[in-house]
């Protein structure tokens, strides 16, 4: 169950099993409250890729930040108020980006979920100015360190080390092994590197590198100079079709080794194309998120709660859905702990009395504490599976190696 601290006016309303907390009572002045604070209803905003290179990612996150906005609205809501959405497509465009904050930002208390890294960097000194909390598909570890962002789960760099420790410890890596990184430019494939860097250091490792730009297709080239370095086995930061270009290419080139990729670099789909025998074989994914194809009571119903909506129509990315849905619930956590003060600079103060929110099969136990640390050194480790809901089994549950643990994150 989740566990949590509330603050004095807090209730908790039960929904999936699910606990969301808020307020008894509006004892609150409305010429206190922020942007988007209403007697009946709080505005939250998401900027997210509906229909760029992450738009499967993007779709799918936003189907689940709404189911459980409708569970936590069907249970009372927060504060005595409703939750809204306001949502605006960046097409992962900086400049659009930019463009749809400055319309949203004037109409909600914060922002739920800003989708990417490179869109998140672009709008920090906007988001610090407004003094707004902002939540984030994004992972890199320059993100941490500011009040005003919540980085749900492992970075980019630790989720690369605990994936580089699972492949040591299952004997797919050894000393001297030469390991391979095709990893995508921007903040995601380089902060991803740094952590492969420093596993590669820590386990004797020899690294190759090879970077990629958000737009490639062919990455014959960067395969082939994977088998001529001899490596043992390849990490990957990389969109879907990149994953499945270079799982292709390396069945054609006769490179028989693991291919690690990140949690953005799968969708359901790819199982339905050529690519799928190599992914069978060679495909792992390393994710700081929970597995919708879980079986677990929790997990099944949020499951069942997409199947309900969209029938047999499974999601592209699994763990876009888990993260929006924890994200959520993590956002309406926050804000019920500031009823009485539902300013902008309340909901920020808020954040550090989250310290241990869990939400079982979905997530690990998070810590928003202090912005400068992830909010979890956790991973689990998936493989492809078409006979599972979303095309992903669980290989190995939520764990933190011990290299993550004495990994010194570099914060923004």
């Amino acid at each position: 169950m989740i566990r949590f601290r509330p603050g004095p006016r807090t209730a908790v309303a039960l929904a999936l099993a699910v606990s969301v907390t808020g307020c008894s009572g509006k004892t609150v002045d409305p010429s206190a409250t922020a942007p988007g604070v209403t007697d009946s209803t709080i505005k939250l905003g998401v900027l997210a890729d509906l229909s760029g290179p992450f738009a499967t990612s993007g779709k799918t996150s936003n189907a689940a930040g709404q189911f459980a906005v409708e569970e936590i609205n069907e249970a009372g809501g927060v504060c005595g108020r409703k939750l809204e959405l306001v949502i605006r497509d960046h097409t992962y465009d900086v400049q659009k980006a930019v463009t749809a904050y400055d319309e949203v930002e004037p109409q909600v208390l914060s922002f739920l979920n800003v989708f990417g890294s490179a869109v998140t960097t672009a709008l920090r000194d906007k988001v610090a100015a407004d003094d707004v909390l902002a939540g984030l598909t994004a992972f890199a570890p320059t993100l941490l360190g500011d009040p005003h962002l919540i980085v749900v789960g492992a970075t980019y760099d630790v989720q690369a080390i605990n994936s580089i420790d699972f492949l040591k410890r299952e004997g797919m890596l050894k000393k001297g092994d030469t390991l391979g990184h095709i990893y995508m430019q921007g903040e995601m494939g380089e902060n991803s590197l740094k952590g492969s860097e420093y596993a590669a250091e820590q386990l004797g490792l020899k690294l190759v590198s090879q970077q990629i730009k958000p737009t490639d297709t062919d990455l014959t080239s960067q395969v082939n100079a994977m088998k001529a370095a001899g490596v043992k086995a390849i990490l990957l930061d990389s969109t879907a079709q990149q994953t499945a270009a270079v799982a292709g290419s390396a069945q054609t080139a006769g490179l028989d080794v693991p291919i690690m990729g990140n949690v953005a670099s799968f969708a359901t789909s790819l199982l339905s194309t050529a690519a799928a025998p190599a992914l069978t074989e060679h495909y792992y994914r390393v994710s700081g998120v929970g597995l919708i194809g879980q079986d677990s009571p929790e997990v099944r119903k949020l499951a069942d709660k997409y199947k309900a909506e969209y029938g047999p129509e499974q999601p592209e990315s699994g763990g876009a859905v888990v993260l929006s849905y924890v994200t959520t619930h993590l956002f309406a956590e926050v804000i019920g702990n500031t009823c009485d003060d539902l300013t902008r600079e309340g909901v920020l103060a808020a954040r550090a009395k989250v310290t241990d929110f869990t939400m079982p099969g979905l997530g690990p136990a998070l810590n928003l504490s202090d912005p400068a640390q992830p909010s979890s050194r956790a991973s689990q480790i998936h493989r492809p599976d078409k006979a599972t809901y979303a095309g992903m089994k669980l290989v190995e549950d939520f764990r933190t190696s011990d290299l993550a643990k004495r990994y010194r994150v570099q914060s923004g």
